[in-house]
């Protein structure tokens, strides 16, 4: 029987998405600040031969894909800690990054908790979780700010998988919900059904990380506004038990253009959102709605104080 003072209290899964660079600079910086009580996992798609000698700290686990949401959920499932923190390529970790985010999960309906990420040079907001808005499907909160507002804070409705924090078991039962590699399309997916399943996502402003790689994958406001029919399939999928139709097209043009300033950007962003019906059959095929981990299923253990020292119990 496994001593449960050595359990981790979390588990960080770092997976080895291609960049090797930004890999490296991303698990160094765990590794440098690593907290105590945790376990380090890295996910890796069987190429990597940890040219470190970093076996003694970090627990390699070869998923045979290059998928990166696979990654995460076989890390997932061997996870020990009854929290998950994942930290993609280019996501740096800071000083004492992970007291505030965990602080979070006192809250019997904290499912999921987002960090600050920063710009390591401007330390402006990349991003803090993202909501849905009337100009974008997934639109990052925060973003190019010196602080999160508290306003915007709290209709955080979700957190980008490449950093976030999440309760173990939620995750585990996430991980067939969406068929796909996009990690910015599970993000949504994700925080649409923790949403439905009774749980509340949570931003900790007290919890920084940062990005200091200037590649396409990072670059978020990029990515939304290239793929933004698909998002905004994926988000009528939920919001409206299917597509939404062309009704609501031309508004959705007209809005996202005029928010980004009549740019030829956010025009081909805000058509790609009008056209977002022709995405609507793949969407359908790709999410999967049921079984995912409900608040009121989950399983609460708490300590319970005596002067003997005795075994925690469960809570009845």
């Amino acid at each position: 029987m496994r001593n449960l003072s050595n359990i981790p209290r979390l588990s960080i899964v770092v997976p080895h998405g291609g960049d090797g660079a930004a890999f490296e600079s991303s698990l160094a910086s765990v590794l440098q600040h690593r907290p105590d009580g945790c376990e380090v996992i890295v996910p890796h798609d069987g190429t990597y031969d940890d040219p470190f000698d970093l076996g003694e700290e970090v627990r390699f686990v070869d998923s045979g894909s290059t998928s990166v949401l696979r990654q995460i959920s076989e890390a997932a499932e061997l996870a020990m800690g009854r929290f998950v923190h994942v930290v993609a390529d280019g996501h740096v970790a800071t000083e004492n990054w992970t007291d505030a985010a965990l602080a979070q999960f006192e809250g019997h309906e904290t499912g999921v908790v987002v960090p600050v990420v920063r710009d390591s040079e401007t330390q402006r907001i990349e991003h803090a979780g993202w909501r849905t808005t009337a100009s974008s499907a997934c639109g990052p909160i925060g973003f190019g700010d010196k602080q999160v507002a508290r306003k915007a804070a709290a209709r955080v409705e979700g957190a980008f998988l490449a950093a976030s924090f999440w309760r173990r078991d939620l995750l585990r039962s996430l991980a067939i919900s969406y068929r796909g590699t996009d990690t910015i399309e599970a993000s949504l997916a994700y925080g649409h059904l923790t949403t439905q399943a009774g749980w509340r996502c949570v931003v900790a402003e007290d919890s920084v990380m940062s990005v200091d790689f200037e590649t396409e994958v990072l670059d978020y406001d990029l990515r939304i506004h290239q793929n933004h029919r698909r998002l905004q399939a994926i988000s009528d999928h939920f919001r409206g038990g299917g597509s939404a139709g062309w009704g609501r097209g031309i508004q959705r043009l007209l809005t996202t253009t005029l928010a980004g300033g009549l740019r030829p950007s956010s025009l081909i962003s805000g058509l790609r959102r009008m056209t977002a019906p022709l995405a609507g059959n793949a969407i359908s095929r790709s999410v999967q709605t049921s079984g995912v981990l409900s608040v009121d299923d989950n399983p609460e253990t708490l300590p319970m104080t005596s002067v003997h020292r005795e075994p925690l119990r469960r809570a009845a």
